[in-house]
Order: structure tokens, then C-alpha cells, then sequence
């Protein structure tokens, strides 16, 4: 699912602004009803939230995408959300790196 979306999202979307997107996971519930699509991009901000509004905005062609390639019996409803994870594990890198400068 993280291979298709990532691959649709690059190679099939027309939208040039979403080229620089990266999915960084996908989580789906137990029953494979509902995914939670992680991302990230560089930028404002302002730029993150119209970045996760086109994607969401575009999650009923991803879908169909999907359903095209993968072979299941329900294609899972889609939600994109910003990783803010990445945010913060460079934040800590940052950190460490300056405990380590004498």
C-alpha cells in the first residue's frame, strides 16, 4: 500500500506540487477498512496544511488507483496527515549534535 500510494502520487497525479511529497507510512486498522497516510514536505507551515488539503482533496483518485492495482475486497478509506515525527527526530539530531561540540 506505502509503495502504490507513494508511486501514484509521483508518476499518475497531474499536480507538479505534489512531486516533492514523500510517504513516510501507512497505518491501516485491523480490519483494512481505513488508512492513515503519513507524508512528508518541505515548507511553510501554510504550505503543509494546502499540501495535506490537495492530497486529501485527491484521495478518491488514489483510491480508484489502488483499486486498480492491488486486489483486495475493500479499498480503504484514506486520510493524508504531515509526520510530524521527522520534525521532531531532527530536532533532536539538532540537540545532540550540540551536547557533542566541546
Amino acid at each position: 500500500m506505502h509503495h502504490e500510494i507513494g508511486s501514484i502520487i509521483h508518476f499518475e497525479m497531474r499536480d507538479a506540487r505534489v512531486k516533492s511529497v514523500t510517504i513516510t507510512q501507512v497505518v491501516l486498522n485491523a480490519d483494512l477498512t481505513y488508512a492513515k497516510v503519513y507524508f512528508m514536505i518541505e515548507g511553510s507551515s501554510e504550505e503543509i496544511k494546502a499540501m495535506t488539503a490537495t492530497l486529501n482533496h485527491a484521495k478518491g483518485f488514489i483510491r480508484h488507483k489502488i483499486s486498480e492495482r492491488i486486489e483486495v475486497k475493500y479499498i480503504p478509506e484514506i486520510k493524508f496527515f504531515y509526520d510530524e515525527n521527522i520534525v521532531y527526530d531532527r530536532r533532536m539530531d539538532q540537540l545532540f549534535e550540540e551536547i557533542k561540540r566541546p
